[in-house]
């Protein structure tokens, strides 16, 4: 089985700020869900401080919070979708038929999508490659085309997009890597899950050292204390909670999952760690709410279950 990633070739960029007007004219709501099947699944997270886990799919937002509920408009396909405590982050395509330019560049929501900022970048770049900090809101992106604004490589924000610094990713040493994954409130602090391991950095993204085994790294997500990865060990999936405390690992029991579906996404309640929400390559999504104790199927090869 052959895990694809995306290679660091890397990004591009404009500084415009603005807002939605008349994109928005539709009512928006999350209500009884009318597309059960889902395709592309570019991100899952807990925006706005709350239990409700958002995904972020070719066609639009989907909540979940005991029963799936879907976006009734605004049905943008947003890449590098990154949850924080007043919203998200994101990039990605306007839906068919919007007068908003493509790509949308890098946008901000606070009111679970039904209105957006438009920070930096619109009509200019689409971001596959992006964390924001939970808490902090400090940005990073890897720019895969470079233009005058901004060059090829690793660049952070700490103003919503409205400067940025590139990081010199010293010590990082694979050529292909899954996802980023800023720490909730550390600014400072980034990793990287890659096909060589799982790299961290404690300034920035300006040097980089490998936490663990250089094992294959199919998606990371930080917590406060520590995170969670999934791997590919052996030829076998496997989910680890560890803690940069302690630097205590703990092996997650998985579902029956088949190893050429490997986790891609990862996402963990802020509220509660043991909340813990993954998604595979076929679109298989699964929740568990006792780490891993019990895990519930709530997409099945894309669709949805209640």
């Amino acid at each position: 089985m052959q895990k694809k990633f995306r290679n660091i070739g890397l990004l591009s960029l404009i500084t415009i700020l603005g807002a939605c007007s008349s994109n928005n004219a539709a009512p928006y709501s999350f209500d009884e869900v009318e597309n059960e099947k889902i395709g592309h699944l570019h991100g899952l997270g807990y925006p706005n401080g709350e239990d409700k886990m958002v995904i972020a799919t070719h066609e639009g937002l989907y909540e979940y919070a005991d029963k799936w509920k879907e976006a009734t408009s605004r049905k943008h396909d947003y890449m590098g979708f990154s949850a924080v405590k007043e919203g998200f982050y994101s990039s990605g395509h306007p839906e068919p038929n919007s007068d908003y330019k493509n790509p949308l560049g890098l946008i901000k929501s606070e009111d679970e999508g039904e209105s957006f900022e438009q920070l930096a970048f619109y009509g200019e770049t689409d971001f596959h490659y992006m964390t924001v900090g939970y808490e902090s809101n400090v940005i990073y992106v890897i720019n895969e085309n470079p233009n005058n604004d901004l060059t090829a490589g690793l660049h952070y924000s700490d103003d919503d997009g409205k400067t940025w610094t590139k990081s010199a990713m010293k010590n990082f040493n694979s050529k292909y890597i899954s996802n980023l994954s800023a720490h909730p409130s550390e600014s400072s602090k980034l990793f990287i899950g890659s096909q060589d391991g799982l790299f961290i950095s404690s300034d920035y993204g300006e040097s980089f050292e490998l936490l663990g085994d250089p094992t294959m790294i199919t998606f990371t997500t930080l917590t406060e204390t520590g995170g969670v990865y999934a791997s590919i060990e052996s030829e076998a999936l496997k989910l680890v909670s560890f803690n940069l405390q302690n630097s205590k690992l703990i092996d997650i029991k998985l579902p029956e999952i088949n190893f050429n579906n490997p986790i891609v996404q990862i996402a963990v309640n802020p509220t509660d760690e043991k909340e813990i929400t993954i998604a595979t390559m076929g679109n298989d999504i699964y929740q568990t709410r006792n780490l891993g104790e019990d895990w519930k199927i709530i997409a099945d090869k894309g669709t949805l279950q209640e």
